[in-house]
């Protein structure tokens, strides 16, 4: 028998799983809870074998609970239900632990097979979530090539700057001349306004570059633990149906 915890701060949601789960005679509802400390309490006194957990709770959020269960708990696996399919959320809940990651509008049978899959110590990701992974792995081939295109126009701006600077020239220097010398040249204005207009495209630049890098490292890090969830999950299926 495996036992499940629900944890949500909605009436209405525990209802809801809990009527998926009575269909499993394996399955087994120990208990139900309103935020992370009230599943804490819970789990030291039922000792589930799975969580189903909501993130955004009063008290103790989902996240912060689930990192505690991983750390205290080892017997106990995670499932994270929620509504936000965004990466951060994802994210938060691989960096804490969790082995699981649904929307709470999952099917019953995704649901349930989810459990059994994280029973098992895999890690399951649900239907939509995977097809918007796959969407980003693609989007980030291209977010590839621009990664590589703004190295090079980092790298092209950056020298221009050092030259201005190597010449004598900066910033600051003409802030200072800007005081002193009130007519000035077209000429000089303009330089001014391109050596402003270089540096806040570097960093511009650079701030791009340096979350492209972030996502790209994330989807590849990710991607491999999808490709190997997938893989277990389909030798599994192909065993049972033997």
């Amino acid at each position: 028998m495996i036992k499940v915890l629900i944890v949500d701060d909605q009436k209405s949601v525990h209802e809801i799983l809990k009527s998926y789960l009575e269909t499993e005679e394996t399955l087994e509802v120990v208990g139900c809870a309103n935020n992370g400390q009230e599943a804490l309490d819970l789990i030291k006194v039922h000792r589930p074998n799975i969580v189903l957990m909501d993130i955004e709770m009063p008290v103790l959020d989902g996240l912060t609970a689930t990192k505690i269960i991983s750390e205290q708990f080892i017997d106990t696996n995670v499932i994270i239900i929620s509504v936000h399919n965004d990466n951060s959320y994802l994210n938060s809940a691989l960096q804490v632990g969790a082995k699981g990651y649904l929307k709470k509008n999952t099917p019953a049978k995704e649901l349930i097979n989810a459990i059994y899959s994280a029973y098992k110590g895999y890690f399951q990701l649900g239907p939509g979530l995977l097809e918007k992974y796959l969407h980003e792995v693609r989007e980030s081939q291209s977010n590839s090539q621009e990664i590589e295109q703004l190295k090079s126009v980092i790298l092209e701006q950056s020298k221009l700057l050092e030259n201005l600077n190597n010449n004598g020239y900066t910033g600051q220097q003409t802030q200072r001349s800007h005081k002193n010398n009130k007519s000035r040249s077209t000429n000089q204005y303009s330089l001014e306004n391109q050596y402003a207009s270089l540096e806040k495209q570097v960093y511009y630049l650079k701030n791009r570059l340096d979350k492209l890098d972030k996502k790209t490292a994330f989807l590849q890090q990710f991607g491999v633990l999808v490709i190997l969830s997938c893989a277990v999950l389909g030798i599994l299926l192909l065993l049972f149906s033997i």
